[in-house]
């Protein structure tokens, strides 16, 4: 468990997948955060600004208190020159009375600076009018209230309204309204969204761009990832001989990679070649001395005389041993193929429904006369990536394996059914099983571990070795345990076939 653990965590740390998935995730909360942060830099800068303003109103408002106190007494123009004094080279101060008595929108306008026409300065008490800050002030004309709103003037420029400071002369209330154009107050324009600024605007673009051009290169190398997958698979199950990676490549960096994969696929398929030719050369080369031995031993069979006991038995000893020769050269023919076909083997749709309920039958009369019993439960229509000849070995291993350590009236059980993606075919015998430790030593060429008291079979220690050997050639898997009741169970599984 703590293997597969292990296992699990590389190929997690490993994934393609995994970091294709970690990099959207943070190109995602990228934009978010900076949304986050702005919005509250530009929070901050409101509050900010509108404390500025109004505490500059404030000191405004204690600047004209005076003039106002006597500007009943005074020329108008000392209020107007106090004022731009006050004003600043942005500020807008205005002055507005409302007489005691009046209804809680009579103010009229007392002065200005800049100096307005007075048509400009109707039009703008209308528009306050209309937009009820004087209905705002109203209630409050006796204290400070810092409204912040905004308004469009009559000159079409958008304004902020500050800190409106009333000041009580003889029951009349005078207020001080200064406003500055929201423009002027900072480059970031005041109470319009961060992203309609030009900076910030080129920012999300180049970011934009950065994040197109980075999911593409990541689709572009899936992309060729995926060719790659699908020309391997079509060259292993030799569907297409002149397949070629280069050809299939789109990425220039990868080109010395894709001639390199040709190459060992060239030099597989070449070894390949060159075993099954040096396996028939060399049959040939044997089997020609044979021949000859063989053509050689005829005269001599005439010529000894039928009295001649001896040279008649040495004749044929010489001929058994020819023929042991021959079989043996045929035999290692056989073994070379084998071991070429393992190189490279020819995977393709196998009907491992049909090849099982061809060849058990055989087996099970074998078992009968042995007094055992063979229980089959073959799916039909199980179809998987293998091969008759890597098959067959594997059948044959794995029942004998498990007959020669069934009792007699013991049960062999073969199954065979869709698992998944896969092909599931399952050996079980009654027999002793495995020591747990010996169990992942139990694939080892000669290895043989199960206590046998009883049986009558010799074991090398092949069969499991072969019946590895050629599943993971076919790119399958074996996996072997003992079962909960006595008895061993191996499990092979392989590739349906799409």
């Amino acid at each position: 468990m703590e293997a597969s653990n292990k296992r699990a965590l590389s190929n997690l740390v490993h994934s393609f997948s995994v970091k294709l998935s970690l990099l959207a995730l943070i190109l995602l909360s990228v934009p978010l955060i900076l949304y986050w942060q702005f919005s509250r830099a530009e929070q901050e800068q409101e509050r900010l600004l509108s404390n500025a303003v109004d505490q500059t109103n404030r000191v405004t408002a204690a600047l004209l208190t005076p003039r106002l106190e006597r500007f009943s007494v005074e020329p108008a123009h000392l209020l107007q020159d106090a004022m731009t004094r006050a004003a600043g080279r942005h500020t807008r101060i205005k002055v507005l009375m409302r007489l005691a008595g009046s209804p809680p929108d009579g103010f009229i306008y007392v002065a200005s600076t800049p100096v307005f026409p007075k048509e400009y300065l109707e039009r703008e008490r209308a528009q306050l009018i209309r937009s009820g800050i004087f209905t705002l002030l109203a209630p409050t004309c006796d204290g400070t209230t810092n409204l912040g709103k905004r308004f469009v003037n009559p000159e079409g420029t958008q304004e902020v309204l500050t800190a409106m400071t009333p000041v009580h002369v003889d029951g009349n209330c005078w207020v001080v309204i200064s406003s500055e154009n929201a423009a002027s107050l900072t480059s970031w324009p005041v109470g319009s969204s961060f992203w309609k600024t030009p900076v910030l605007r080129i920012a999300a673009t180049i970011y934009l761009l950065s994040t197109i051009l980075l999911v593409w290169v990541f689709f572009h190398m899936w992309r060729n990832v995926e060719r790659f997958r699908l020309a391997a698979r079509r060259i292993r199950l030799h569907e297409d001989a002149q397949i070629s990676f280069r050809q299939l490549n789109t990425i220039p960096e990868l080109t010395r990679v894709t001639e390199d994969f040709d190459s060992l696929v060239n030099a597989l398929i070449a070894s390949q070649n060159r075993i099954r030719e040096a396996a028939e050369e060399n049959g040939h080369a044997l089997k020609t001395p044979l021949a000859v031995i063989a053509q050689s031993v005829e005269p001599l069979k005439r010529a000894v005389s039928p009295a001649d006991t001896v040279a008649h038995r040495s004749i044929q000893l010489i001929e058994r041993a020819v023929m042991r020769l021959d079989a043996m050269v045929n035999a290692y023919r056989d073994l070379e193929n084998a071991a070429a076909d393992l190189i490279f083997p020819a995977r393709g749709p196998t009907d491992l429904s049909v090849l099982l309920r061809t060849s058990l039958p055989a087996y099970e009369n074998i078992l009968a006369a042995q007094g055992k019993h063979l229980v089959m439960a073959v799916d039909s229509g199980v179809v998987a990536l293998a091969s008759d000849e890597l098959m067959e070995p594997v059948i044959e291993n794995l029942l004998e394996n498990a007959a020669s350590f069934t009792p007699e009236n013991g049960v062999i059980e073969v199954r065979l059914a869709p698992d998944g993606g896969d092909a599931c075919f399952t050996v079980m015998d009654r027999g002793p099983g495995v020591a747990p430790e010996l169990l992942p030593q139990i694939f080892d060429r000669a290895a043989s571990f199960r206590d046998t008291p009883g049986s009558t079979h010799q074991h090398q220690g092949l069969g499991l070795w072969i019946v590895k050997r050629n599943i993971e050639a076919l790119g399958g898997t074996v996996a072997v345990r003992n079962r909960p009741d006595r008895g061993l169970e191996v499990v092979v599984r392989l590739q349906l076939a799409r």
